[in-house]
């Protein structure tokens, strides 16, 4: 099969119109084959990377994470309720508060009631003590007037006083025991008076002693409340500590996961580092001519100006397609402006596309080794192009496969079959 020759100035193409279209079909098969590595591809290898263990720390940790969350909630919850028993304490000490202070207030009246309660009982022993001593005085008056006896003829015969005086005398003390029976009423008057005063005092001492005990009874309250919401705070402080610990474990247990992962990806990507290490040595998909350089822009058969975003590769029907390294199917099967393509992951985001295979020799999931076949060359696959597309991708960034491949592997297409393309040569 002869190479295809750069085109020619004065060669003939198809019109715009016809280019156009299929410029854009082009550009469409290539926007696929992105779409394919960044958005399905990469994600599903990443996947599939990870171990059974690294899945089941994924879990313990999504687990873990829910518990956490759980706890923050309850610590929420606990700050919540740790406010409103501060705020009923806080109530409670203002109740309590108010309580002394009206006990303060009733004690002081009680004080002034019994002192005025004292007065009263001493103004009432004084009168008690003048009105015993006006009645002793007057029962001796009374019987001095009953001894001296009515003024008759032996009074005045034998009296040394003459019946004038006498006369006044009698009306004299008669005057002075009316007197004192007025001050023994007016004693008695008064202390009725006080009397009725003190038992007033006593009833309003009792009122208040009433008071008093109703107050202490409410306070004694407020301080058994006060109590029971002090023993709950105490609980409610205990519980968020407790949660906060057991938040504090999972998230180190959370951590320690999150460490293992880190570390069998690390020893993952260790090992994933032989297709890196390997650059420059790699070998080429197949033993053949280059004809298609890296962003080389040709014509195909039907006249397709497009720019090259891999290198193409010829070779003799039937020849094996190999795995240039160790690596994950990622996707087997047609793709459109591409043929039959085989893409494998070989760590690290790179990505090895081979089309135009006139047959697939792999599926998709399954691990290739180094120089494994993976498809096969055929006529009717390179029909409109020169040979097999071969191309080398980091994430979405197309990568020039000669700066990978072992320059010693490739010819040229207008070389000798058996003279190598030189270390760093182009073909430009």
């Amino acid at each position: 099969m002869a190479p295809t020759t750069l085109p020619h100035p004065g060669r003939r193409y198809p019109g715009k119109a016809t280019q156009r279209p299929r410029a854009l079909w082009y550009f469409a098969a290539a926007f696929i084959v992105a779409l394919l590595l960044s958005a399905a591809i990469a994600p599903r290898a990443t996947a599939e990377e990870e171990s059974s263990e690294i899945n089941s720390f994924r879990i313990k940790i999504r687990r873990l994470q829910e518990g956490i969350l759980q706890k923050e909630d309850q610590i929420s919850e606990a700050r919540a309720k740790e406010q409103d028993i501060l705020a009923e304490l806080e109530n409670l000490d203002r109740k309590i508060a108010a309580q002394e202070q009206k006990l303060v207030e009733l004690d002081g009246k009680m004080a002034r009631q019994q002192e005025l309660i004292s007065r009263e009982e001493q103004a009432l022993e004084k009168i008690g003590k003048e009105k015993d001593a006006v009645e002793n005085h007057l029962k001796k008056r009374i019987s001095a007037y009953y001894t001296m006896g009515d003024i008759g003829v032996l009074n005045v015969t034998f009296s040394t006083q003459t019946l004038p005086e006498l006369l006044t005398f009698h009306d004299a003390f008669d005057v002075l025991i009316k007197y004192d029976q007025e001050v023994i009423k007016t004693f008695r008057q008064s202390m009725r008076d006080i009397q009725r005063a003190k038992t007033a005092l006593d009833l309003e001492k009792t009122v208040l002693q009433n008071f008093i005990d109703q107050a202490a009874a409410e306070k004694e309250v407020l301080e058994r409340t006060k109590g029971d919401k002090r023993l709950l705070l105490t609980q409610v402080r205990t519980q968020n500590t407790l949660h906060k610990k057991a938040m504090e474990e999972m998230q180190q247990a959370s951590d320690a996961l999150t460490r293992s992962i880190v570390a069998i990806k690390n020893k993952d990507q260790v090992e994933d580092r032989s297709f890196i290490a390997d650059k420059g040595n790699l070998r080429p998909p197949v033993d053949g001519r280059l004809v298609t350089l890296f962003q080389q822009e040709k014509a195909n058969r039907l006249g397709l100006v497009r720019k090259s975003q891999g290198i193409e590769l010829q070779a003799a029907d039937n020849s094996p397609v190999v795995a240039v390294g160790d690596g994950e199917v990622i996707f087997a099967g047609y793709l459109r402006g591409y043929g039959n393509t085989v893409i494998v992951h070989h760590g690290q985001q790179y990505h090895t596309v081979t089309a135009r295979l006139e047959k697939i020799l792999v599926e998709v999931g399954q691990r290739v080794k180094r120089d494994q076949a993976i498809g096969v060359i055929g006529g009717t696959a390179t029909l409109f192009e020169d040979g097999i597309y071969f191309e080398i991708r980091h994430k979405n960034q197309s990568m020039d496969p000669l700066l990978w491949l072992n320059p010693n592997r490739l010819k040229a297409a207008h070389e000798p079959a058996g003279k190598a393309l030189p270390m760093g040569q182009s073909g430009q």
